[in-house]
């Protein structure tokens, strides 16, 4: 991740918090009494929600990018990745 000043961050955070509600809003949706879809086929019949696992790993992905950049906010760095060879001198 690229260094940001803390205005571009509170306006990421601002827009990852807009589109997180959207997601929420969408999953309700799916959740409520309209969301069950039905089908009947002959005498049987059918009913399951119509919820996309695609929502659920966005919401995920956004939360998780949200609270990165959070910590950024408060100071918290990202931890750096080291590699340490063993040697058998």
């Amino acid at each position: 991740m690229k260094i940001l000043t803390r205005p571009q961050i509170v306006r990421r955070i601002e827009k990852i918090n807009e589109r997180l509600e959207y997601y929420y809003t969408k999953e309700k949706e799916l959740l409520a009494a309209d969301g069950i879809q039905s089908y009947t086929i002959g005498s049987r019949t059918i009913s399951r929600y119509q919820y996309s696992s695609d929502i659920k790993e966005q919401i995920g992905k956004l939360e998780d990018e949200r609270d990165e950049l959070e910590n950024l906010l408060n100071g918290i760095k990202p931890r750096k990745a080291i590699a340490i060879v063993p040697r058998d001198w």
